[in-house]
């Protein structure tokens, strides 16, 4: 078992979303971090693959771009 402190106000914060929720504050504390009930963590290609899928799209670079670029007109 493991004790963490915190602070009144975030005590009652918690214990309101575990009641919201109809958990108890233990359950709804375990269902914040679902990764730690399992015990295993993800791979550098799935956490790749997330963060792939969670990013934004942007154009591509031209093929030509070079580091001259990136200080062009910084003279």
């Amino acid at each position: 078992m493991v004790t963490i402190q915190i602070d009144e106000r975030t005590a009652e914060g918690l214990a309101r979303q575990a009641r919201n929720a109809g958990l108890s504050v233990a359950e709804y504390l375990r269902s914040l971090v679902p990764a730690a009930e399992s015990g295993s963590r993800p791979t550098w290609d799935e956490m790749e693959g997330q963060f792939v899928a969670l990013s934004t799209s942007s154009p591509a670079l031209p093929p030509d771009f070079s580091r001259a670029d990136i200080y062009l007109g910084r003279d």
